[in-house]
């Protein structure tokens, strides 16, 4: 026996393999699904993580504004973490945070239902 026959010998459905080798390695669909499932959960929880690290992901790192106006706008205009789609603002309200003052935008996304919050601080009012 040759080396490439020897090789392909070990292949699933190469010569001296039957049906059932090629079966036994092989997931059924239900386990695939339930992998799969995994995988986007693995993932939509890294992508809220690295989202949680942006400015303004957390109370930590507020994104800083002029006015409080543009909470609502700079929420809005966020997409979403996980899915890229367009967020609707769900709250928007003052809290204290660690002796800070902040407002927090809550948001959750119209494509996949994520939600999440956004911090901002308001910039020091500059004398003219």
């Amino acid at each position: 026996m040759t080396r490439r026959q020897r090789c392909i010998a070990h292949l699933p459905g190469g010569a001296g393999s039957s049906h059932r080798d090629d079966v036994v390695g092989r997931k059924g669909g239900r386990a695939e699904r339930r992998e799969r499932a995994r995988v986007r959960e693995r993932l939509a929880r890294e992508l809220d993580r690295l989202a949680r690290l942006e400015p303004g992901g957390a109370a930590e790192r507020p994104l800083v504004i002029d006015s409080p106006v543009l909470v609502e706008m700079r929420a809005l205009a966020k997409p979403c973490p996980r899915c890229g789609g367009s967020c609707r603002l769900e709250a928007h309200t003052a809290e204290v945070i660690d002796g800070v003052r902040l407002r927090v935008a809550h948001v959750a996304c119209t494509s996949c239902g994520a939600r999440r919050a956004i911090y901002f601080r308001l910039a020091a009012p500059s004398v003219h």
